[in-house]
């Protein structure tokens, strides 16, 4: 399984992230119907895992997920 990101500044500074995968790989082919939103779900399930932060407040200085509606492959 290969899901690919890039990452890519816009004109304004902000990291942008371009996910890709195989639409007709048989395991990949999951993510096809997933929104932008899902993709983000998923990361931040995975980082709050990953942290297992707790009650703890997330630091002022760290930086937000945000969406861009171009596609549901992009998420920015």
């Amino acid at each position: 399984m290969t899901i690919d990101v890039e990452e890519w500044y816009d004109g304004d500074g902000k990291l942008n992230l371009t996910i890709s995968w195989d639409e007709n790989d048989p395991v990949e082919s999951q993510f096809n119907d997933w929104t932008s939103e899902d993709f983000l779900d998923a990361i931040r399930n995975a980082c709050e895992q990953e942290l297992s932060m707790g009650d703890e407040v997330r630091p002022s200085n760290s930086q937000g997920l945000h969406t861009t509606r171009e596609s549901k492959e992009d998420i920015s």
